[in-house]
């Protein structure tokens, strides 16, 4: 395998990254962070604010670029079921601008749907996981409540897929992470998915196959 450092991006307006070297040894994981929130502008009409926040939202990805100098940048790709049709444009936008940089600057680029590198690396929910759903789905419904509450009187909730996302990164990076990923750090740890499913393909790329749409329902429900 040869040696690549990747800048893995779970793209937004509070960008997710990880910095990475990818070999025959495993991976080297060189820093990681998440981009402070970057706001709608204030004073501008829509759509010239739109442009303006796009350029911001990529101006910090650009600098995260020259910041690192990565040989691959691995991009989660745009997901079609945004709720939100103003949240989904904003990062159209931003994605558009990342990729004219791309075409323009020839730099290797790899895009990997949420649930294909979901799947590629294991984010699979526990039997723990899943009893605990259980516990809680039971719990409301004997109770008729909103909540769920442990024999200790903590309120517990549903694990979704965010979660299983943050507990796989933290088994495979767990020795080179400063401290253990929580919930708010859910966009890094989705540039760290991204990051190991590289690795994962370079090592067995005759494992790598596109996914059907069966497979992503299937992978949504799990």
């Amino acid at each position: 395998m040869t040696e690549e450092k990747i800048l893995a991006l779970d793209v937004s307006t509070k960008t997710g990254f990880s910095v990475g070297i990818t070999s025959n040894l495993g991976i080297k994981l060189l820093d990681y962070g998440q981009i402070p929130a970057i706001h709608e502008p204030i004073g501008f009409k829509y759509p010239s604010s739109y442009v303006i926040w796009a350029y911001e939202c990529f101006q910090s990805v650009l600098d995260l670029i020259k910041k690192y100098e990565p040989n691959v940048l691995v991009i989660e790709e745009t997901s079609k079921g945004s709720k939100n049709a103003m949240s989904q444009k904003i990062l159209e936008f931003t994605h558009f601008l990342i990729a004219q940089y791309i075409k323009d600057s020839g730099i290797k680029s790899v895009y990997i749907q949420s649930e294909q590198w979901r799947r590629e690396i294991g984010c699979k929910m526990s039997d723990k996981e899943k009893a605990r759903n259980k516990e809680v789905r039971d719990y409301k419904k004997k109770n008729k409540s909103k909540y769920a509450y442990d024999i200790n009187g903590k309120r517990i909730g549903i694990v979704g897929r965010k979660h299983v996302n943050i507990r796989r990164a933290n088994e495979i990076f767990g020795d080179q992470l400063k401290e253990p990923l929580r919930k708010r750090d859910e966009d890094l740890a989705d540039s760290l998915g991204l990051l190991a499913a590289y690795y994962y393909r370079q090592l067995n790329p005759s494992d790598t196959k596109e996914m059907t749409l069966d497979d992503l329902i299937k992978d949504y429900n799990e």
